[in-house]
């Protein structure tokens, strides 16, 4: 992974684990993209030493990738839902990947100190959720689905621009996603405003659950009963933080986990249906038109298309 020298270069922990593309790429200086779109041959981890910083990343298919450093818990980026993390000097992150799987994803790493000064500092009053959110140690947050963030990551990844245009580029990208990430931000924060803390970590740990296994989730009872706090309630409170049923939200999150599978991989339609709990493959088509207006079908790429922007690892 060529990286530049205010982002140490992160390193496998065994020989040519993997292919595929992982790069770092410097905007201006204090401001980099990071997209990588990988399958592991093996389980490895990507080690790296982070400067004081902002991470903001966001899964665009492919399996689930797990992020640990120290001090916090470990953290599963999901699809679709950009997750912010705060460093500060020479703290360690560690990547881990499993062996057959394939994951895409993206972000920015972004340095505080760059953004209060010219020409970002223009913005400075607007960056504040950013800069607050650094303050805090070992901080993290998980955010709210974003296909905006997914499509600003994917343009990163496929974009042909070279020399001027390229910066020009990807200044106007990172920006966006900037803009994107605080919208999320305040989006959250309204969430938290409408319950009390008590409920909202209630229903944000009922999310988690459901997000660990989109699958074969609990039962609203069962998730009652982990959670501790009787079903009527979650319920209500559920709908109020993320405008949506508990079985609305499942639903979402299987046809949107449908979509990354039949964007990164080259799998049967069938089986992929089934691998997101549908039994009935008719029965996904269906309710995939109506979510996305469009048919699984269209989604399908072939194994030529989804490896032309791979490499030799």
């Amino acid at each position: 992974m060529a990286a530049p020298k205010d982002m140490p270069d992160g390193h496998a922990t065994s020989s040519l684990p993997f292919k595929g593309e992982f790069t770092v790429q410097s905007v201006v200086s204090g401001i980099h993209t990071v997209v990588s779109d990988i399958k592991s041959n093996q389980d490895f981890s990507l080690i790296n030493p982070m400067r004081s910083s902002l991470m903001c990343l966001v899964l665009l298919g492919g399996s689930p990738i797990t992020l640990y450093s120290p001090g916090r818990p470990a953290v599963t980026l999901d699809h679709q839902r950009p997750i912010i993390l705060n460093f500060s000097h020479n703290e360690l992150l560690e990547l881990r990947q499993k062996a057959g799987t394939r994951s895409a994803f993206g972000g920015i790493v972004l340095c505080p100190e760059k953004i209060q000064s010219p020409p970002w500092s223009t913005y400075i009053g607007n960056f504040s959720p950013l800069l607050d959110f650094h303050a805090r140690p070992n901080n993290y947050l998980k955010l709210l689905p974003s296909q905006r963030c997914v499509k600003l990551v994917s343009e990163i990844l496929s974009h042909n621009y070279s020399g001027k245009l390229r910066k020009l580029y990807l200044e106007s990208i990172v920006l966006a996603f900037i803009v994107e990430i605080i919208r999320l931000m305040q989006v959250y924060d309204l969430h938290s405003e409408g319950l009390n803390l008590k409920h909202f970590s209630k229903v944000l740990a009922a999310r988690e659950i459901i997000d660990s296994d989109i699958v074969n989730p609990p039962t609203a009872h069962e998730l009652s009963q982990q959670v501790g706090v009787n079903i009527t309630t979650l319920r209500i409170n559920f709908r109020l933080a993320f405008n949506n049923s508990i079985g609305g939200y499942i639903h979402d999150r299987r046809l949107e986990k449908a979509r990354a599978l039949l964007r990164t991989q080259a799998p049967l339609i069938a089986d992929v249906s089934r691998s997101v709990g549908y039994t009935n493959a008719t029965a996904f088509a269906t309710a995939y038109r109506k979510h996305f207006g469009y048919p699984p079908s269209q989604e399908v790429k072939t194994e030529s298309e989804i490896d032309r922007r791979s490499i030799a690892g």
